[in-house]
């Protein structure tokens, strides 16, 4: 046999090596993710009898979520974390996939769960708070996240990153259909990640904020500095092509010193694409009426405020009469 047919030979051997245990894999991962759960961190957690999330009670970030019959970011190489970097600094990038706390802090109720912490990087001093709840009677999990800079101006750059593997479950594999959308919704326009698996159980990651940067089929994770420059510089749309990838969403903004901003969006899930679609839409069908639970503090400081000064116009008119 020559050298060269001996190598191709070789490399067929290894080729059906790796598939073979990549099949193992997926029916290994598709009878055991549901049943071990996807990880031993203790974590707090949100249902609606339909849709299950845990919250990681070490860092802040989501763990399983379950819909479907699926589990949607553990499988395989589980990504689904936020971060934070100080501009376009790469030395300053941060995030809970690389071991990141923030010194964060998880408290629960029965209907959200509150992470509190900060960001230092680079000299920042931004503290920070998460509030995860699901959007009453339907399959949404929203996050709403508040600012604040303790020192000098900055220009802040969050990101969320996800890698949804909710095939390996139903026995289709990790490959998702991936694509960025734009919806329109009653309470404005959002723009979206959707990731749909070859039998259409579907993840929507959007926002209705226009500073909103999204992506959808590349990078698989932001991972670094540089994968989150490639981010906001030039957002991937993967047009629906099926592959094993990622879908992304972020803000990068400037945060003065001794300001605050926030930051809200939706993860809507659906046994089909159209399923997703219509949750996100009802979730924001009329945001102004429904605060949410970061903003509930702000809002019922404002009623006192209201009632005060009414109640002042009421006692000058009277001392007027």
């Amino acid at each position: 046999m020559s050298t060269l047919s001996h190598a191709k030979k070789l490399v067929g051997v290894v080729s059906n090596s790796l598939s073979a245990h990549r099949n193992v894999a997926l029916a290994l991962a598709s009878a055991a993710t549901l049943a071990l759960g996807a990880t031993s961190v203790q974590a707090a957690s949100l249902s609606n009898g339909s849709l299950s999330v845990d919250i990681n009670n070490g860092n802040g970030a989501i763990g399983r979520v379950l819909f479907g019959g699926s589990d949607f970011y553990n499988p395989g190489t589980p990504v689904s974390d936020y971060g934070f970097q100080n501009g376009t600094d790469t030395s300053t990038f941060n995030s809970t996939w690389r071991g990141g706390f923030f010194g964060s802090a998880v408290s629960s109720s029965s209907s959200a769960i509150t992470v509190s912490g900060s960001y230092t990087g680079g000299g920042a001093n931004i503290s920070f708070t998460r509030v995860y709840s699901l959007v009453p009677g339907l399959n949404v999990l929203r996050t709403v996240s508040a600012f604040t800079n303790n020192g000098s101006d900055t220009t802040l750059s969050a990101f969320d990153t996800f890698d949804p593997d909710q095939g390996i479950n139903q026995g289709s594999g990790f490959e998702t259909f991936n694509q960025v959308l734009t919806l329109s919704t009653p309470g404005g326009v959002a723009k979206a990640g959707q990731a749909t698996e070859s039998g259409g159980l579907t993840v929507i990651v959007g926002s209705l904020d226009s500073r909103a940067t999204v992506a959808s089929g590349n990078p698989f994770a932001i991972f670094s500095g540089d994968d989150l420059n490639n981010f906001f510089a030039s957002p991937f749309d993967d047009g629906g092509a099926f592959s094993d990838s990622g879908t992304h969403i972020g803000l990068r903004s400037l945060l003065t010193a001794g300001t605050s901003l926030s930051f809200t969006y939706d993860q809507a899930f659906g046994t089909s694409a159209s399923a997703a679609q219509s949750a996100f839409i009802a979730a924001n069908g009329d945001v102004a009426a429904v605060p949410t639970p970061a903003l509930l503090p702000g809002l019922v400081g404002l009623g006192f405020g209201v009632l005060r000064k009414r109640k002042a116009e009421a006692a000058k008119q009277t001392s007027e009469a």
